[in-house]
């Protein structure tokens, strides 16, 4: 994958500027063609759909009225049916008769809701036996038949035909689930009253007629009552809420004089009442964003060729400039990787061209810089075996000259025992000092070293060292600098103890872990006569920025530390519990080699 430094690149290079102004010539032209297209598309899609959707309101409509008007032939129809008209006269003998008659009303009602196949039932109330006859039940008396609410409803309306839905009698459960036609028996209504005829329709069937209507995933139509409740409804919403949206439509179709269609939240709505019966109202809604959906074909299309115009352009952009920006890119890595310090880093790509031969000139460069860098860390490590030498040599000439000059007063004392413990002191010294010029020791080996030094100090002054140690294991086979240890001590003697001139002096050494185990803890501590405020302050300058200063030997100890353990390295000064000088290194855990126990 191609980096974002190349399509800088791309912006800085006056041909592909080139490029790129004759490509936006000729792309923004179709950038505005297919603008201008998606415009009128959505525009003719939104005009041809608000004349789909009155068109289909007005077809539900008419299927409304066309159901309701066949409901009122029905009851005409069969209120001046002879089967139905016998049945309602005064009871008759013998009593089997009767029975046989009734018989034939109910077979007759039936056959009747059979044939017409989309209503729920048809029932008979005969005003001369109080009856209630149905296709569905049993006949019962007017008084325990649950059709007695809509049967006087009708009576006291004194109308040839009544039309009842949930908004006729809202109180009535039995016209939540269902609509009734109800006529009067003749229907004519200057013949005498003999019964009534109810027909029954489930508004399942008016759901049926609308459910299959298709106005997208959030589009809906809903047949409603004059004061809005709803009949059948393709809303997806729950009912609470689907009530609270024809609550808030209808209101805003009351304020703007009951348009056909209009614009609310979005959405393109149509309302229209049916002119007969019971006013039914026929509310169609379908969201802006399903208008949208249907322009998806032609601004997907239009977009697919203008995003493969642009495509073409753009990769030949690309293509020609990535034929210069490579080897440049190339060149550039070269560049990061001698700035960082990577020398053997190489350009393996060359074009025959002037960045061919600028690629071949840093190769060689790198070459040259690299060998330059070995022959620097041979220097570096010489100059540090030299620094030791030079250390040692620093330490031990005075020294010896001090220890011979004790060895030949026990010589003229002729003590030879003395002698012999001092010159096996010395020697082991010499040998730790210059036998190996290794840069770090075991902490073991530093301690034995310490022991065998103040054993001469104390054999050469009268004042008596004594080392304490206090050592956290297994931290006595951790490699410090070699000689490290030493020119503290030294310095804790010669100027701490000795000035003091005491008969005895002390001196601390700890090496242990710190509380959060992140470092180890090393101190050295005297009881001499320690350092006043401004120069134990004028040494913490010295060492801080690396400064010559009277204390050599704490000086190099220190810069040798930090070179081994690393910067993050510490050295803390101050006056310790015994009112001497207390110096302490805060070693790394993670940079400290300990050395495993032999089995």
């Amino acid at each position: 994958m191609m980096r974002s430094p190349f399509f800088g690149f791309l912006t800085r290079s006056f041909y592909v500027r080139m490029i790129l102004v004759m490509l936006a010539v000729s792309i923004i032209p179709l950038i505005v063609l297919s603008n201008i297209s998606l415009s009128v598309s959505s525009t003719t899609v939104e005009q041809q759909v608000n004349r789909l959707n009155a068109q289909l309101v007005n077809q539900v409509v008419d299927r409304i009225e066309l159901t309701m008007s066949r409901f009122r032939e029905l009851s005409e129809q069969y209120s001046r049916i002879s089967s139905i008209q016998s049945a309602l006269v005064p009871p008759i003998e013998p009593y089997f008769e009767e029975v046989v008659r009734k018989k034939d009303l109910i077979s007759v009602l039936s056959t009747a809701s059979a044939v017409i196949g989309n209503v729920e039932g048809l029932q008979v109330y005969s005003s001369i036996t109080g009856e209630v006859l149905s296709s569905t039940e049993a006949p019962a008396p007017l008084e325990s038949s649950m059709f007695k609410p809509l049967i006087e409803h009708f009576l006291a309306s004194g109308q040839s035909g009544l039309f009842l839905d949930k908004h006729s009698l809202p109180e009535l459960r039995l016209l939540q689930t269902s609509t009734y036609y109800i006529g009067r028996i003749p229907y004519e209504p200057y013949e005498e009253l003999k019964g009534v005829l109810l027909i029954s329709m489930s508004n399942a069937q008016y759901q049926s007629q609308i459910e299959n209507i298709q106005l997208g995933s959030k589009g809906s139509i809903s047949l409603l009552t004059e004061n809005g409740n709803t009949v059948a409804t393709t809303s997806k919403l729950d009912r609470q809420e689907d009530t609270q949206r024809i609550r808030t439509i209808l209101q805003r179709w009351a304020e703007l004089g009951r348009p056909d269609q209009f614009g609310m939240s979005g959405s393109i709505i149509s309302v229209k009442q049916t002119a007969t019966y019971d006013k039914w109202i026929i509310l169609s809604e379908i969201p802006s964003r399903e208008l949208t959906q249907s322009t998806d074909m032609i601004r997907k299309t239009v977009l697919y060729f203008l995003a493969v115009l642009i495509a073409l352009g753009a990769l030949s952009v690309v293509f020609f400039g990535y034929q210069l920006y490579r080897p440049l890119q190339a060149v550039k890595r070269q560049v990061d990787a001698i700035k960082m310090g990577r020398f053997d880093a190489r350009v393996t790509h060359f074009a025959n061209n002037e960045i061919g031969e600028l690629g071949r000139m840093l190769n060689t460069m790198a070459v040259r810089i690299q060998d330059l860098l070995v022959d620097l860390q041979e220097s570096e490590d010489l100059k540090r075996r030299l620094e030791i030498r030079a250390l040692q040599s620093q330490i031990n000439p005075h020294f010896m000259y001090n220890t011979l000059n004790t060895i030949r007063m026990f010589a003229m004392m002729k003590d030879y025992e003395k002698i012999n413990t001092i010159m096996g002191r010395l020697v082991a010294l010499l040998r730790y000092s210059m036998e190996n010029y290794e840069q770090t020791v075991l902490l073991q080996q530093e301690l034995d070293y310490l022991e065998d030094y103040v054993g001469l100090l104390n054999m050469r002054y009268k004042c008596q060292i004594v080392l304490h140690l206090e050592l956290e294991e297994p931290l006595r086979r951790m490699r410090i600098p070699k000689l490290s240890l030493q020119p503290l001590i030294e310095n804790a003697v010669f100027h701490g103890i000795l000035p003091r001139k005491a008969d005895e002096g002390h001196i601390r050494l700890r090496v242990r872990r710190s509380e959060d185990r992140a470092d180890i803890l090393m101190e050295i501590e005297d009881d001499g006569i320690g350092i006043e405020e401004a120069g134990l302050e004028k040494l913490k300058v010295h060492l801080l920025h690396e400064e010559s200063s009277e204390n050599i030997g704490l000086q190099n100890v220190w810069m040798r530390m930090r070179l081994l353990f690393g910067k993050s390295t510490r050295i803390e000064l101050d006056t310790g519990l015994y009112g001497g000088l207390r110096i302490r290194f805060l070693l790394p855990s993670d940079a400290i080699q300990i050395k495993e126990e032999a089995p």
